[in-house]
């Protein structure tokens, strides 16, 4: 695993670790998380493991301001990562809109 794969892989097992009882679908957004561990741990892409868990943000419903902060610290570190991609990049892969909503909206999480 690669020195940027380790951190990711242990932002989310910290993230899967916490408490997440005010989250409305926590149950489908922490199997998401072990998914990309999963990922992660058979060789997967670090970008695409970040693609799955914030699209498992938006899917499950789950509000970034009010995670604790290893899951927010996850989110930081996904949403800066997403950030960095180019404009073509965020079209393929369907995510240019929820970037640039989520900026407006909250901020920089990081």
């Amino acid at each position: 695993m690669a020195i940027n794969d380790q951190e990711l892989f242990d932002l989310i097992d910290a993230a899967y670790n916490e408490d997440l009882s005010n989250q409305p679908q926590k149950y489908e957004y922490k199997a998401a998380l072990l998914a990309g561990a999963k990922q992660l741990i058979e060789g997967a892409d670090s970008l695409s493991v970040c693609v799955d868990i914030y699209n498992a943000y938006h899917e499950n419903y789950i509000v970034s301001i009010s995670l604790p902060r290893a899951n927010r610290n996850l989110y930081g570190y996904i949403h800066h990562k997403l950030e960095k991609l180019d404009q073509k990049r965020l079209r393929d892969l369907n995510l240019g809109y929820g970037l640039i909503a989520s900026s407006m909206m909250f901020g920089g999480m990081h």
